[in-house]
């Protein structure tokens, strides 16, 4: 965890869809930073730690679309976790995140939630 430059966000109601370049697979997502994403649900046959995966990030209408990598893995085969690393994020995923972040520092700030992006 002290490895991190950017606070990890609890979420709700975002989907991933990946792509190893062959295969298409599908996960929930429980968490996100500015540069990283954790992925629930991960299909054990996905296992290109190390390759770089395209993903789709979907909310509310909202779509995006970048190049991760897989940094690890964890769980058994009903409950597999992974942690992707976003490679070059694109502006409007820097921007959601930061909307997403907690804002405790400024008791005055506005409190802002994905239900608000």
């Amino acid at each position: 965890m002290s490895k991190r430059r950017h606070q990890r966000v609890e979420v709700q109601d975002l989907v991933a869809n990946l792509s190893d370049g062959v295969d298409s697979f599908s996960g929930t997502i429980s968490n996100i930073s500015r540069l990283g994403i954790l992925l629930n649900d991960i299909p054990q046959k996905l296992n290109s730690r190390g390759n770089t995966l395209s993903i789709t990030v979907s909310t509310k209408g909202k779509y995006f679309k970048m190049q991760v990598e897989p940094k690890w893995f964890s769980g058994n085969t009903s409950e597999r976790k992974m942690g992707v690393e976003i490679l070059d994020p694109p502006l409007e995923w820097t921007l959601f995140a930061m909307i997403c972040e907690p804002k405790d520092e400024d008791i005055w700030a506005a409190k802002k939630h994905l239900s608000d992006y």
